[in-house]
């Protein structure tokens, strides 16, 4: 009873003072779904919304806000508000939430907020690869997306810290886009992310889906010296660039790893592609690598990763020892080479080995880390490398040049390299096959060492050829009926570094038997001959099969190739574009081969 007096007290004293309750009486529509644009009505009473005071927003939990797009005020107890729902908007119910200047009016659950059916995402781009410094168009292709439903939508791409901005957008329909894209010649190449985002589709992303790679006119740090220093040193550093543009007074010189920078006393323009710093490392800078950056105002950054490394005062890297200290030319020598104080690994520090006699620096083929102070150096020492004792001079990012005095000497050859077998040693005019020659004593490489068989002043080529290994060498001949018959000699051709090896009459030519050839496997009828501007061709026998028609020029070069279906009785193989001479007409057909001596007149 007291209660109820309280009430009915309460509204006396607001109706005789006038005062009005402001209550929102209905939203309209009071429910949405994600991914929709929506205008929602808000009606209240005595609310008394004025344009450009009013606005109203949902809320959730009183934390999770949506604002809407824009407010329009429609008359003093309604208001019109533009909502964008994208899927990062959490599903449920909302209060609704009106301003009108001097208060916040509620309506508890007045929105509700449905999940959309299908959740947008990207399905593709192409192309998925670009150069630095390049202007393209990417094409987006989406699933369940509203492109162009929003202008504020934006798309961009993301890699460490770098954005790649969109020049322009082309909506060609709800999930298909174009978008421009001008990249910098100073953007880092790498994998770099796709992103979209909207009000209606929120924030799409495809994760490492696009690849910038270098350009061969991308600024880049191609040389930092000296790269290495201990705590305590004081020294100036030169970094030199390529299609760099330092600019005294703009770019700025300075050393980053996770832990620390480190930044010059002062640093000097020498030109667009020289800058100079003035260190001083003292023993609170953090030991290990440091990635290397120019900062240009306006142009952007240009870095090198690990290019410099601090080391800690007394423990210098070292060379302990090289195993074995002598090799012979022509062979090939795997070194084991231990060191002291280094952090050899494949991923951050991989090492160079080089050896070094007085103005010859020879380069290991291969190396192999086998722990932090282990490697396995391969060489392949020629015959034109200078004999005697060479220093050995080990390079690691992390841990310097490292140099050791006569560790390595090298001996002139005890034999000298042969030719041990011919696999096959003969063949008949108008074969091709492929001849695997065996050396000893040798190693053969791969863009030096030239196969051949010559006689008299004859020299025959293979189309291909292949090192297998050290002392193999494969060859893919072809025969022509036009070469001589005979013995020819064997010979593999080292280059200047390399002796030349020779079999004499290491191989046999065989006679070729037309006649026999033709009567046996004569599947077509092939004339005239010789012939001007076409061949005619004509099949002798029913077959489903088709045939194979090569035409070979005397050097054993394929100049023209046709297929005759076998369901053709009789065809022309035009001769218009085929120089004047002497040819190999070679049919094949399954197993079946047959072969004319062509004259083109």
């Amino acid at each position: 009873m007291k209660n109820i007096f309280k009430v009915s007290l309460f509204i006396f004293l607001l109706s005789f003072s006038g005062i009005q309750a402001q209550t929102i009486t209905s939203v309209d529509p009071n429910e949405g779904t994600q991914c929709q644009q929506l205008s929602i009505i808000v009606t209240g009473e005595n609310v008394n919304f004025m344009q450009g005071t009013s606005s109203v927003h949902l809320t959730q939990n009183g934390s999770d806000d949506i604002y809407p797009e824009n407010n329009t005020v429609l008359n003093i107890n309604q208001i019109q508000s533009d909502f964008y729902f994208s899927p990062d908007d959490q599903e449920g119910s909302y209060n609704v939430e009106a301003w009108n200047g001097s208060g916040y009016i509620v309506l508890n659950n007045g929105f509700y907020l449905n999940p959309v059916a299908n959740l947008p995402q990207l399905l593709s781009i192409d192309p998925d690869t670009a150069v630095s410094g390049e202007t393209f168009e990417m094409e987006i292709i989406g699933e369940y997306t509203h492109f162009g439903m929003d202008n504020l939508e934006n798309v961009f791409l993301y890699a460490s810290g770098t954005y790649i901005y969109k020049s322009y957008i082309t909506v060609i329909d709800l999930t298909h886009l174009v978008v421009g894209f001008n990249v910098s010649a100073y953007t880092p190449a790498g994998f770099y992310s796709v992103n979209y985002n909207s009000r209606l589709d929120g924030n799409l992303t495809m994760p490492d889906a696009f690849t910038l790679l270098p350009s061969s006119n991308s600024p880049e740090i191609v040389s930092v010296e000296p790269n290495a220093a201990f705590q305590g040193d004081q020294l100036t550093v030169t970094v030199t660039g390529t299609n760099t543009l330092f600019q005294q007074g703009s770019s700025m010189l300075y050393f980053y790893n996770t832990f620390n920078e480190i930044y010059p006393s002062s640093h000097t323009v020498i030109n667009d592609t020289i800058i100079t710093g003035d260190f001083l490392f003292n023993s609170d800078d953090d030991t290990g690598y440091y990635d290397v950056t120019v900062y240009n105002w306006h142009l952007g950054s240009v870095t090198l990763d690990n290019g410099f490394h601090l080391f800690s005062a007394g423990s210098a890297p070292s060379l302990v020892s090289c195993f074995p200290i002598e090799a012979y030319k022509g062979s090939r020598t795997i070194f084991e080479i231990r060191t002291a104080n280094t952090h050899l690994n494949t991923e951050t520090n991989i090492p160079s080995v080089t050896l070094v006699c007085e103005s010859e620096e020879l380069y290991c083929h291969d190396i192999t880390v086998v722990d932090s102070v282990t490697l396995l150096a391969n060489f392949v020492f020629s015959y034109a490398n200078a004999h005697g004792w060479h220093d050995l001079v080990v390079y690691a990012p992390l841990d310097g040049t490292m140099n050791m005095e006569n560790a390595v000497n090298l001996l002139e050859a005890i034999t000298q390299p042969t030719i041990s077998s011919v696999v096959p040693d003969s063949a008949n005019q108008g074969d091709a096959l492929t001849i695997s020659v065996t050396g000893n004593n040798i190693v053969f490489m791969q863009g030096t060492s030239q196969l051949s068989l010559t006689q008299g002043n004859l020299t025959i080529g293979p189309v291909n050829q292949t090192v297998v290994n050290d002392t193999v060498i494969t060859g893919e001949f072809n025969f022509l009926v036009n070469f001589p018959a005979g013995k020819y000699d064997v010979n593999v051709d080292g280059g200047y570094a390399w002796p030349s090896l020779l079999l004499p009459e290491g191989f046999s030519l065989k006679l070729f038997d037309f006649i026999g050839e033709t009567d046996y496997n004569a599947m077509l009828t092939i004339y005239p001959n010789p012939a001007k501007e076409v061949l005619n061709i004509r099949r002798n026998y029913s077959t489903t099969l088709d045939y194979q028609i090569q035409l070979f020029d005397t050097q054993g070069h394929m100049v023209q190739e046709e297929i005759l279906s076998g369901k053709i009785s009789e065809s022309q193989l035009s001769l218009s574009s085929i120089e004047k001479g002497v040819y190999l007409l070679k049919v094949t057909q399954d197993k079946s081969v047959q072969t004319e001596r062509i004259v083109i007149q």
